[in-house]
């Protein structure tokens, strides 16, 4: 299992998870987790999400994302899990 944890930040609207869980199903990339949290007029998501069957590489994930990101008007970045361990760790 290749674990990747994907952050999603912006202002709430419809149709925003729609277009990420469709790139996402689209890329045989499998979400384990997702916690999402609205504060006022803004949106937080977080996904830990399984890259095993994505057949691309990491940089052109990111590159996707930000476009998928691009067009629900948010921010969607990535990160392997041990280096978001790494930076979390106290």
């Amino acid at each position: 299992m290749k674990r990747i944890i994907i952050t999603l930040v912006g202002k709430d609207h419809v149709g925003i998870i729609g277009p990420v869980c469709n790139f996402f199903a689209d890329n045989n990339i499998n979400i384990l987790d997702i916690k999402q949290t609205t504060v006022q007029e803004y949106i937080n998501m977080m996904m830990i999400v399984d890259i095993e069957k994505y057949d691309k590489d990491f940089d052109t994930l990111v590159s996707d994302l930000d476009k998928t990101g691009e067009k629900v008007s948010c921010i969607i970045k990535a990160q392997h899990e041990e280096i978001f361990e790494m930076m979390h760790r106290i």
